[in-house]
């Protein structure tokens, strides 16, 4: 179970009660406006299938479009941003006629204005921050500081950070047909809107089944498993009598409009896809054709080819159908059509690489292997510890499975006193990505301290950060941490499998002229992952606009074409050679 999901399982525990028992007083009635408004009492889970809220969902003009109030949502929001620990993150609300204002704790406000169906931000990153962050954006997610406020992990380094703020932020919904309603003093949002302008940060994707809400961990506690079978949670999202061939006309035009809204400002890798607007994506591809058809199954097709075809970046992939076609179209398209053709191409080659690699490691590759005087580091995916673990208590061993414990062991297993080891071999050549955090935490034990940087493709907002180690656990961030200016030769293997985190490492070594690159070209993989989905119940990963870029001469450079290597190595065979990769490192002059 993952830290986000663990954090806000405990603190909806600890606030449910507190947040249903607020009054609900509001009557069926219309008013002058000409908005008819009906609620219903329903099960809303977070992250499982036990930990759940009973809230109210409102409909408009017996239309079958959740909607909820602002002052509900509102609240929701809160608690589950404080449940994960952010203590201090707080709204204020003003009401003032047809506008809804939300304030942050710091001051960064946003105006929504229910007459125009506007939304308005005079800087988006800044009032979707959390509380606990130094900069408007951040890599790092992990806890800095432990209870006593002394230094853990990794820490920010202000000195070498630098900020610049993106362009004020104004959401026109009427161009998407989406409608805010406003009733007497009560301000109603459809429910997709609100979580993919405020909540889709936290990658959680919000279900809707027409009995309940669903916040879904995709990775961490998905619906239908690995076998492609319901999981106890997607028992409750699908169900046999919920299925249906025929969306209402209504919900058919939202899922396509609000699907449109919500990757306008969500996808990352528009301009490198030549994408204006989805809009026009979807009338040029005929997408459009299948989306407003209203049939279900037609609808999650095109959702499938929107994301493996259209898209069809690796950090892309089809998550889930919705819950009126069912749960099984999601094996049979994969299976018969495969997970796109970038995915299916990085996923043979990686195959290629780990059979020729098991020639030599038949019994797996060890994490950490010393061959005469050079050490070689090795895993296949950015791992962060469980939530039960604390090197500080009990450090790291050679039995480390995640990245921050195996790059801490070997750190301190090179720097022993009378070390034999003069040259250090990181292995990413069959390494796919992963968790940020373990991927800053590798680039400072090897360079010491170290600058990466953050682009918003949405806002235009640019940050750049600085960031030390912590690798012998003594809460100092000194030069017993990192492998640099120690006389050691530095390498990175890598390859084309070689992407996201396990592109970023090797991008930053070679930014930093300290570390050599031997293979192939490295994947790619510039932004980090989100999980969007649909208000007719679908789900797809994409590219973020959270972009990894390094800077230059002042100016940010996205990491999607990769990095190539200093020495080239042709055969995969060589790769996983290492005695004669070692003879050939030796020769390095």
């Amino acid at each position: 179970m993952n830290r986000l999901l663990k954090r806000c399982i405990c603190g909806v525990l600890t606030f449910a009660m507190i947040f249903t028992s607020s009054a609900f007083t509001f009557d069926i009635n219309a008013d002058a406006a000409g908005y008819t408004i009906t609620k219903k009492k329903m099960p809303f889970y977070v992250a499982n299938e036990t930990t759940k809220l009973n809230q109210y969902v409102y409909f408009v003009n017996g239309k079958d479009i959740p909607y909820m109030d602002m002052d509900d949502l509102t609240g929701l929001y809160k608690m589950i941003m404080q449940a994960q620990g952010f203590s201090k993150y707080d709204l204020k609300v003003k009401k003032k006629g047809n506008k809804y204002i939300l304030t942050r704790e710091d001051g960064y406000k946003c105006v929504m204005d229910f007459k125009k169906d506007k939304v308005y931000f005079v800087d988006y990153n800044a009032f979707n921050k959390n509380s606990d962050e130094n900069t408007i954006m951040d890599m790092v997610s992990t806890p800095v500081k432990d209870s006593k406020g002394r230094g853990i992990y990794l820490k920010r380094d202000a000195s070498g950070t630098v900020e610049r703020y993106g362009k004020d932020i104004t959401m026109n919904l009427k161009n998407y047909h989406i409608d805010l309603v406003r009733k007497g003093n009560k301000y109603y949002m459809p429910l997709q809107t609100y979580y993919d302008i405020f909540f889709w940060q936290n990658n959680l994707p919000l279900l809707y089944n027409g009995e309940a809400v669903f916040l879904v961990s995709m990775d961490g506690a998905p619906l239908i498993d690995g076998e492609y079978n319901r999981t106890a949670y997607g028992k409750l999202y699908y169900k046999n009598k919920l299925k249906k061939k025929k969306l209402s006309k209504a919900m058919t035009e939202f899922n396509y409009n609000e699907l449109c809204f919500c990757l306008d400002h969500t996808y990352g890798l528009k301009e490198a896809h030549n994408i204006k607007k989805f809009s026009t994506l979807m009338r040029n591809t005929g997408l459009k054709y299948y989306f407003m058809s209203g049939n279900s199954k037609r609808i999650d097709q095109a959702m499938y080819i929107l994301s493996t075809r259209y898209l069809d970046d690796v950090h892309t992939k089809y998550g889930i159908p919705s819950y009126t076609t069912g749960y099984t179209l999601r094996e049979s398209l994969i299976t018969n059509y495969g997970e796109g053709p970038a995915r299916d191409a990085i996923f043979a080659r990686t195959d290629d690489f780990i059979e020729a690699r098991a020639k030599y490691y038949p019994n797996g590759i060890p994490a950490y292997e010393e061959i005469g005087d050079t050490a070689f580091i090795t895993f296949d995916e950015f791992a962060m510890f469980t939530g039960d673990t604390d090197y500080y208590k009990t450090p790291p061993t050679a039995d480390a499975k995640d990245t921050m414990g195996i790059i801490a062991y070997s750190v301190q297993k090179i720097l022993r006193p009378n070390s034999p080891i003069k040259n250090v071999v990181l292995d990413l050549s069959c390494n796919g990505g992963g968790a940020a955090d373990t991927a800053v935490y590798t680039i400072a034990a090897f360079l010491g301290k170290t600058r990466l940087s953050l682009e918003d493709s949405y806002t235009g907002a640019l940050v750049t950060s600085s960031y030390l180690c912590d690798t012998n656990f003594d809460h100092k961030f000194d030069e017993n941490d990192y492998l640099a200016d120690k006389g050691l030769n530095l390498y990175c293997l890598t390859s084309g499998n070689s992407f996201s985190c396990g592109n970023l490492v090797p991008c930053a070594f070679k930014q930093s002229g300290d570390v050599t690159l031997v293979g192939q070209t490295t994947g790619g993989g510039a932004c980090s992952v989100l999980w969007v989905s649909s208000a007719a119940g679908g789900a797809i990963r994409i590219s973020s606009p959270n972009r990894l870029s390094f800077l230059k001469n002042g100016a940010f450079y996205d990491i999607d074409r990769g990095a190539d290597p200093d020495i080239y190595l042709a055969k995969k065979q060589s790769f996983f050679d290492r005695k004669n990769l070692v003879t050939m490192i030796r020769s390095q002059k």
